[in-house]
């Protein structure tokens, strides 16, 4: 049977750049400022706590001067049966994205940046929402 649903913002905020589950930014290749990739999580606090929702939608903004930039996410999810992190999905998001994931039964969400593939001469960001579908 359908359900219907909503979604809300995972993280409080009042604008949108408040609510970021990622903000990462490139400067071109050569400059001072390395690749902005993530570290794994470690703690079984980090990331975002999921809040027994069935799905998520993670909302992607990419903004670069080159239109072949791309970054490679990985996905992780807590599980406090193991007490541990686990591998999950691996993304690639080359443009203004939506990923909608089940997560039913999960207790935390991590968004590690493993890869970003740009221009020599590009400046690229990429901008990351998280919204919990809620049954209504």
């Amino acid at each position: 049977m359908p359900k219907k649903v909503y979604t809300r913002t995972g993280i409080a905020g009042d604008t949108a750049a408040d609510r970021r589950l990622l903000d990462v930014g490139i400067a071109p290749i050569g400059s001072p400022v390395a690749p902005a990739l993530t570290e794994e999580p470690s703690a079984s606090g980090d990331g975002i706590l999921l809040q027994r929702n069935e799905f998520l939608h993670l909302f992607f903004n990419l903004t670069s001067t080159e239109p072949t930039a791309y970054y490679t996410l990985q996905i992780w999810w807590y599980s406090p049966i193991s007490g541990r992190w686990h591998k999950g999905e691996t993304l690639t998001i080359n443009a203004d994205d939506v990923s909608t994931i089940e997560v039913q039964g999960m207790d935390r969400i991590y968004v590690q940046v493993t890869n970003v593939s740009y221009g020599a001469d590009a400046n690229t960001t990429l901008e990351a929402w998280l919204g919990l579908v809620v049954p209504v």
